[in-house]
Formats: C-alpha cells, structure tokens, sequence
C-alpha cells in the first residue's frame, strides 16, 4: 500500500471507531476489491489482527447469544470491538475507496460499480 494508512484518525467520525481504522488499515492492495465487493454484499472479512462481521456471518449458536445489530461489528484481536450502522460504514468506504482510486485508477470504474450495489442494497 502506498499510502500509509487509508483512514487517518482526523478522518474518524468518533474515537471508538478505532478498529473500524485499524481493520480497513490492515488491508493489502491485493485484496481490497474482494474485500469490499464482499462488504457490498454484507460480507466481512478477517484481518491478522481482528475482524469485520455482519449480522448473517454469525453462525446460529453465536446469533443466540447476540443482540442484533444493523451494520457491522468491527473487532480487535485486544478486545476492541465497535458496531456501527451502514451509513457509517459508507462513509468509510468512500474514505477508502477514494485513496485506493488515487493509487490505481485502473480500478475507479469497478471500485464505482461496487460502493453503488452498497449503497442499494442498504438504501442510502
């Protein structure tokens, strides 16, 4: 990744998004189109240190054992962990997105036609 980090902490809508930073930080340009088309469909992904989990990730035994939430949980190996709703996570997805874009142009199209299935199927 050229940039150093893709969300800065001035970018950061509350100070207990950390892991939200810390997880879409931790990504590799080699993987960040499969990551957030699978976002896009409400997806998560798992990261060395932590991990991002939808509602439907979650198997029967741990959707017993949790409240419900709308949007996604971001979490860290350390114990940090932050849901936050879907409008939320759009707004960081346009931070990301927009730095990937910057760095390989190539991918502005695609990475377009991703944020735009987000942002129907979550009614933004």
């Amino acid at each position: 990744m050229k940039n150093k980090f893709r969300i800065d902490d001035k970018e950061l809508l509350n100070k207990d998004h950390f892991p939200v930073k810390a997880l879409f930080n931790m990504v590799d340009n080699e993987r960040f189109i499969k990551v957030i088309q699978g976002i896009s469909k409400g997806i998560g992904f798992g990261e060395n240190y932590g991990a991002c989990v939808f509602w439907n990730d979650l198997d029967n035994y741990d959707k017993e054992l949790t409240v419900k939430y709308e949007g996604a949980e971001f979490g860290l190996n350390n114990g940090q962990e932050v849901i936050i709703g879907y409008q939320d996570l759009y707004y960081y997805l346009l931070i990301i997105c927009n730095k990937y874009c910057q760095e390989f142009p190539i991918d502005t199209k695609q990475v377009n036609t991703i944020l735009n299935d987000y942002k129907s199927r979550y009614l933004l």
